[in-house]
């Protein structure tokens, strides 16, 4: 099952060069009934670190292996990381002339010579980011120059980091290509998302910047590393990134082991893709232990007398200006800015986006999680008929995708709509891999509605008032195998009710999912938050001891109990 899953979904065979059937007629014949757990996980780590991926993890309860070069330099977190080869207590002590300030996941602070620094420390919450960042722009905003400081930075959500890079663009610049894997050959991908860096915010700086870089920058911060890169006034400094791009995501083997997969392809404005590799720095500089056990910093160092001496040169990064494209999916949107309630507009504002394209048929690109954002603030906006014509177009663009057939199903389902949902599942069905996690998932609920049973939770999404709630729930009590119950989503849907302080709906909701899956902890911690928010002390401890019993090492339900036993 691990060897078939990378087969299906792993995004980077092709650039890593990997051949992966040989890897299969290497290591399957390793494997033979006698081979013990430790054995197994040793062949499969073996099998798994050809890829040199970091994103790629085995991990049973006792053990973890982490493919790529991380797992080689030791060390699974950042805390150790302190003092190898870049130690921000360092750096406040020797190098700042002013406090280190903290503004969300920014540290910011004033080197000598009117030079700001910036210390990233991950990349989270696009809206406070965004907001965070545009306060530093502007205590930033008189200075010499700005030294970015990256080194020792986890990932996260790159569209944090294409903000903050927009805050230094010139001008619109493509910086990478992202494609999502969707078919059973290596090369099968979805068409690429183009990811663009662009003036944003009320104030760019587009004085000299210095980005220092090391090996523990990862995922997320090497994305906006290389959205900096094609920055001419950026200079890049240190070592190479980890060299671990895209997206990932987790599965379970039979056996109960973990595992974490890159399902996508990320490739540069030149189609490069740095995987394994890193990105490279401008002017290479690194730190040896000896340097910071002695007081200093010596790629900071450099890049302040690199600053120093003289404004660097603009690099050359024309070949970023090529390709440059909109977002159909935006264009569209705009089109339907103001036209609610009358079909014959929405179908003009569909007509003149599709002209616009047909005009220049290279000036648009066209992306499947855009369309779909898309049409879920319409529903948002109670513009479910716009919104229904929006995921057909995407059905039409993306005729392989199961995903715009799956929300139009969910969509219909919290309509009522039976008989339409059941044909746009059964649509989904037909091209749904159940490769992803998410698309097995979807394809259960998919079975369950065209063989005529309810889904729990639109039914009771669809209640407007108590008594109407309570009668879906009691509905549900009496006739429980009519129903199609997903704990992940019956869960969600508790925790939405809980943020919309309907309290006891919420515990109604995580009841039932404590009736349908009793084994499982999770479920009983949910259970206990419900109680918790309610404030019934008694029945929230009770629930998390009960998460406990199912699994003693589950930390929050063991952490909450401490919580309200202080409180007592």
């Amino acid at each position: 099952m691990l060897w078939q899953t990378f087969d299906r979904n792993y995004g980077i065979f092709g650039p890593k060069r990997v051949d992966w059937d040989a890897l299969y007629r290497v290591y399957r014949p390793q494997v033979t009934p006698e081979t013990t757990d430790d054995e197994l996980f040793e062949i499969m780590s073996h099998l798994l670190g050809h890829l040199n991926d970091n994103h790629v993890r085995l991990v049973t309860g006792e053990r973890q292996f982490r493919s790529g070069i991380l797992s080689e330099l030791g060390g699974e977190g950042y805390a150790e990381q302190e003092m190898r080869d870049f130690s921000i207590s360092l750096v406040q002590r020797e190098y700042l002339v002013s406090d280190l300030e903290a503004r969300g996941i920014f540290r910011y602070a004033w080197l000598p010579d009117s030079i700001g620094y910036l210390r990233i420390r991950g990349f989270s919450n696009v809206a406070q980011s965004s907001e965070a960042i545009d306060h530093v722009m502007r205590v930033f905003q008189g200075a010499r120059a700005i030294v970015v400081d990256l080194r020792v930075t986890p990932g996260g959500d790159d569209r944090v980091g294409k903000a903050v890079a927009d805050r230094f663009a010139d001008t619109k610049r493509l910086y990478m290509k992202t494609y999502e894997r969707n078919g059973p050959e290596h090369d099968d991908f979805a068409p690429p998302k183009y990811w663009y860096v662009e003036p944003g915010g009320p104030i760019q700086f587009t004085g000299p910047v210095v980005v220092l870089m090391n090996r523990w920058a990862i995922s997320a911060a090497e994305n906006f590393a290389l959205a900096m890169r094609v920055l001419p006034h950026v200079t890049l400094v240190g070592d190479f990134t980890s060299g671990v791009y895209a997206d990932v995501y987790g599965d379970r083997l039979p056996n109960g082991w973990q595992f974490s997969v890159s399902f996508k392809l990320f490739v540069d404005y030149t189609g490069f893709c740095w995987e394994g590799i890193g990105v490279p720095p401008d002017l290479r500089i690194v730190n040896t232990p000896d340097d910071i056990a002695a007081g200093r910093d010596r790629v900071l160092e450099f890049g302040l007398d690199f600053i120093r001496r003289g404004e660097p040169a603009p690099k050359d990064v024309a070949g970023s200006l090529a390709d440059l494209r909109e977002s159909w999916a935006r264009l569209l949107e705009r089109e339907l800015e103001g036209r609610e309630g009358e079909a014959a507009a929405v179908e003009a504002a569909i007509a003149r986006a599709q002209e616009a394209r047909a005009a220049d048929p290279d000036g648009y690109y066209v992306d499947e999680d855009e369309f779909l954002g898309l049409a879920e603030r319409l529903y948002t906006a109670d513009r479910a008929d716009a919104a229904i014509r929006v995921v057909r177009l995407a059905a039409a663009e993306f005729s392989a995708s199961p995903r715009p057939w799956q929300l139009l199903g969910e969509r219909y389902l919290r309509l009522g709509a039976a008989a339409e949902a059941r044909a746009a599942y059964a649509d989904m069905l037909a091209r749904n891999r159940r490769s992803y996690p998410w698309e097995r998932e979807a394809a259960e609920t998919a079975e369950a509605v065209v063989a005529g049973r309810k889904v729990l939770v639109p039914a009771l999404e669809r209640a407007v008032s108590d008594a109407d709630f309570a009668a879906a729930v009691r509905a549900f009590r009496g006739d429980p195998d009519a129903y199609y119950v997903n704990e992940r989503e019956v869960n969600s849907l508790g925790y939405r009710l809980l943020q919309a302080g309907q309290v006891d709906r919420a515990i109604d909701v995580f009841l039932i999912n404590t009736e349908q899956y009793p084994e499982s902890a999770n479920v009983w911690d949910s259970l206990g938050d419900g109680y918790r928010a309610k404030g019934d002390t008694a029945q929230a401890i009770a629930s998390y001891q009960k998460a406990l019993e199912i699994d003693p090492n589950f930390a929050a339900s063991r952490q909450n109990i401490a919580e309200l036993q202080r409180q007592r």
